[in-house]
């Protein structure tokens, strides 16, 4: 069985979830990419942002 951590399994979601949104939302393959890479790059945002979020409320 896989041991991941948080991070490991939000990269994973991340990359996942960008590689489809790219996929189905977009006509060409340059489309596809570039707002595939914008999703990811707003899903690592969210999660750095969300997790030092939490950090500061639990101290």
């Amino acid at each position: 069985m896989l041991n991941l951590n948080h991070f490991a399994v939000s990269l994973f979601f991340a990359l996942v979830a960008s590689v489809i949104l790219g996929v189905v939302t977009k006509r060409t393959d340059r489309e596809r990419l570039r707002y595939g890479l914008y999703c990811f790059g707003w899903f690592m945002a969210a999660l750095f942002g969300i997790s030092w979020f939490m950090r500061l409320l639990h101290g």
